[in-house]
């Protein structure tokens, strides 16, 4: 058995200590309200992500702040669990590249980042596409954590290492499904 794509109820935007700055803040007007049913609209950072490429150690690359989305609303949970599934959809401009996608419960990551394997494929593409799938780790994951308004899915981007750019990343929907 297994539950519909659910999204998320909550949101909550932070940015790494000491990087207020320097990293690019979500773009927040109606409390990430379209998020919450994926209709076609998508919610934005507050200016586009660039990377200028000078030497390659003086490169400007740029992230978002981090977007942890919180609160699914699961119905029909199957009494063993074997798999949960993240699906995002954006807008990437063919640039933005997944940095973080991380299941979380009570503010703390659970296994592994899930962007990392996708981002480090000699390619480059996997995390570049409009709708990407990625299964995470259910260790130590039970029906009352799943239930819990506080588990859900961390989500960070950067600007694509390789290929300069001046884009803003668009995120339509972030889904879980839980097998």
């Amino acid at each position: 058995m297994t539950t519909p794509w659910t999204s998320p109820t909550i949101f909550t935007q932070y940015a790494e200590p000491g990087a207020e700055a320097e990293h690019i803040s979500w773009f927040d007007q109606n409390g990430f309200s379209e998020l919450r049913n994926p209709n076609g609209r998508f919610i934005s950072t507050s200016r586009p992500l660039m990377h200028i490429a000078r030497q390659p150690r003086n490169d400007i690359t740029m992230k978002t702040w981090y977007l942890q989305c919180t609160g699914y609303n699961f119905s029909n949970l199957p009494e063993v669990i074997s798999g949960i599934t993240v699906k995002l959809s954006m807008n990437r401009g063919g640039r933005i590249a997944d940095e973080t996608i991380q299941l979380t419960y009570q503010g703390n990551s659970l296994g592994d980042n899930l962007a990392s394997s996708a981002f480090s494929m000699a390619t480059q593409t996997s995390s570049l596409e409009p709708v990407t799938f990625y299964n995470g780790s259910i260790d130590g994951i039970n029906l009352p954590i799943l239930q819990d308004p506080s588990f859900g899915v961390t989500l960070r981007f950067q600007s694509h290492p390789y290929w300069p750019h001046k884009t803003a990343p668009g995120v339509d929907c972030v889904e879980l499904q839980i097998s």
